[in-house]
């Protein structure tokens, strides 16, 4: 009898300790706060905006394109659209390897993904 009152009170201590432990971790955490994360895919020029998204007088911006034999998908704005899409009040038109084209009602705008590269053919060798 004497073993199980010893066993009782060693239990009892182990569960006082874990008790303790586990409110001081909660109390210490109660006051931390978490960072917001950054956007990886958002432009590294773009504005900061309350919403975490650029603002809606901004021209679209171009991030990704992925085209396979079955599919076209552009990432425009950190959204991903397919082809046919709404966008910002247009239509994903076209897609190819670095640009999509957004048809807006009778206007169309083309978005490039290097739009400050100006790309030129080479003259073919003689």
């Amino acid at each position: 009898m004497g073993n199980e009152k010893n066993e009782t009170g060693r239990m009892r201590r182990a569960i006082a300790l874990f008790v303790a432990a586990t409110l001081s971790c909660a109390l210490a955490q109660s006051g931390a706060h978490a960072q917001p994360l950054k956007d990886p895919m958002r432009p590294a020029d773009a504005a900061p905006s309350s919403s975490g998204t650029p603002a809606a007088a901004a021209a679209p911006r171009l991030q990704v394109v992925i085209t396979s034999p079955t599919r076209k998908l552009a990432v425009i704005d950190g959204e991903v659209v397919p082809l046919g899409a709404s966008v910002r009040d247009a239509t994903v038109e076209g897609i190819s390897d670095s640009l999509v084209v957004l048809k807006k009602k009778n206007e169309r705008d083309v978005l490039q993904m290097h739009p400050q590269i100006d790309k030129k053919r080479r003259p073919e060798p003689r």
